[in-house]
């Protein structure tokens, strides 16, 4: 193979023209079952990667949102809906737009895609709380605004 061949970035993201964030992600053989599809809790760990990068492009990365506000973002919901399956070696996008912010929570719709066809689609509600009690805290200002400039856009994924 030549140099380059095959290579895909996939330790970070961008964002769309259309305005979502795009991860791509190679399936390796470790993410597979025997028949060599995708096992299912695996989409959560592609989506998982994409939410990390997703909030290091828009500038509030989770150790920065720790470090200066002593807040941190947990997953309180998870709804997803498998569509299609995805193979070993299949190279995929995970695209993330947010849809809503609240006053605690971000809910955030996830797809993950193979040449345009969305295999797995997640409506993911991510919680802001205080690092030192565990407890429901407001969203930081400077995190809102991150994540306002995002959603502003209001694109599906």
């Amino acid at each position: 193979m030549g140099k380059g061949v095959n290579k895909i970035d996939t330790q970070t993201g961008s964002f769309s023209s259309a305005g979502f964030h795009i991860l791509p992600v190679r399936v390796y053989y470790e993410e597979t079952d025997a028949a060599g599809i995708v096992y299912y809790a695996n989409y959560l760990r592609f989506a998982e990667r994409a939410r990390t990068e997703l909030l290091r492009e828009i500038g509030v990365a989770h150790e920065s949102i720790k470090k200066n506000w002593s807040v941190e973002f947990v997953v309180r919901s998870c709804n997803a809906n498998y569509i299609a399956p995805a193979f070993l070696d299949d190279v995929l996008e995970v695209r993330t737009t947010c849809t809503k912010i609240k006053g605690a929570s971000i809910a955030l719709r996830q797809a993950v895609a193979r040449n345009c066809e969305e295999l797995v689609v997640m409506d993911v509600i991510i919680a802001s709380r205080s690092h030192i009690s565990g407890r429901a805290v407001r969203i930081p200002n400077e995190v809102r605004v991150a994540f306002q400039q995002f959603a502003e856009l209001e694109n599906e994924v």
